[in-house]
């Protein structure tokens, strides 16, 4: 798509630790942890995980668990995995965030949309599913040793899990890419693709 930054790889060839046959592993503007965080982004425009083809979606779900893996040999520690499926992005076109780090989300999340509907999934064929059915924005969100879980239409502000994802580690300031200090922000994102580049996906 025309004018997408994720549509067109010399936008993040710097930050590219790696790609499959459908997906390409970007290293992240705006490194809230201190390294590792990446985000799973599939070659066609999709405007979110929920919207994928069935074939895309099961790939995508190994390419998590060998991310998480490969995130936990190099980081030991476990991941966070999130997506602001029409909620809050900031690029349309979908991207699956992983942050390695040894933190849960799940009960903020709880706290700050009492009122919104929620559904637990194992796989995400099951988000696709309730996403052709349902066609309402969510957020996804899937803490370490818990089951994937849906927030539907929730009323959340742009960057909402990256906010809370910052916050949460105590480092608010990191919340907001385009804010970032571009110097350490630079040395942690190539520092995430020259340990990454080393793996096949």
């Amino acid at each position: 798509m025309e004018n997408c930054v994720f549509c067109d790889r010399s936008q993040f060839e710097e930050r590219l630790c790696g790609e499959t046959k459908d997906f390409w592993i970007v290293a992240t503007l705006g490194q809230i942890t201190d390294g590792g965080y990446v985000l799973l982004v599939p070659k066609r425009h999709v405007e979110c995980v929920g919207a994928m083809e069935e074939r895309e979606v099961e790939r995508l779900d190994i390419l998590i668990d060998q991310t998480k893996g490969v995130l936990y040999r190099e980081y030991n520690l476990p991941s966070v995995i999130f997506e602001h499926g029409i909620v809050g992005q900031t690029i349309k076109h979908a991207h699956i965030h992983i942050a390695p780090a040894n933190i849960t989300l799940s009960e903020r999340v709880r706290r700050d949309f009492p009122e919104c509907g929620d559904s637990l999934i194992t796989y995400l064929i099951t988000l696709c599913n309730l996403y052709t059915k349902l066609r309402k924005p969510y957020l996804f969100l899937k803490d370490f040793g818990l089951m994937g879980k849906i927030i539907w239409n929730p009323p959340a502000p742009p960057q909402y899990f990256r906010t809370i994802l910052a916050e949460t580690l105590g480092r608010p300031e990191r919340a907001n890419w385009r804010n970032m200090d571009p110097e350490l922000d630079k040395k942690l994102w190539s520092g995430t693709v020259l340990r990454l580049k080393t793996y096949k996906f």
